[in-house]
């Protein structure tokens, strides 16, 4: 059986509420992304890096100027 080819790029239409597209545009300019998709991919980067941490048994840690730290659940 022949392997199914993913194209490279794929078009995707999202229907997201104006909160999403403004906390989207704050990251934008927060993190000077310089587009909505690069803020998207960064995300999705960061969440594929977590979940597999977590998979592994590791924990996310934040951890506050003051010292406390608090642990994080990603779901």
């Amino acid at each position: 059986m022949a392997a199914t080819k993913i194209p490279e790029r794929a078009r995707l239409s999202l229907d997201i509420s104006q909160k999403v597209r403004e906390q989207l545009d704050l990251l934008e300019i927060r993190t000077e992304a310089g587009s909505i998709t690069e803020v998207i991919r960064r995300a999705l980067a960061l969440y594929d890096l977590v979940t597999e941490h977590q998979a592994e048994g590791g924990k996310l840690i934040f951890r506050y100027t003051d010292g406390d730290d608090e642990i994080l659940k990603v779901l």
